[in-house]
């Protein structure tokens, strides 16, 4: 199951923090920012990138991807 949050603060942290997620036989063990799970994402701490724009001066979409870490349990 994919779920996907459209925040519009780039430069800021993100406020709304997702519920944690459930996984039959899975442990979840908190949200990363790649997808080997290296690096914990801190809702405390981390901000999204600030925003960019073209030659034109129209901003340029950036996509953040966080990703949950799974323990077997």
């Amino acid at each position: 199951m994919l779920n996907y949050y459209w925040i519009d603060n780039y430069g800021e942290k993100i406020e709304y923090i997702p519920e944690n997620p459930i996984r039959e036989g899975y442990k979840f063990e908190g949200w990363y920012k790649e997808s080997d799970c290296i690096n914990k994402w801190d809702f405390e701490t981390d901000a999204l990138p600030q925003a960019q724009v073209d030659d034109q001066g129209q901003e340029i979409y950036q996509e953040t991807k966080l990703y949950a870490k799974w323990i077997k349990a």
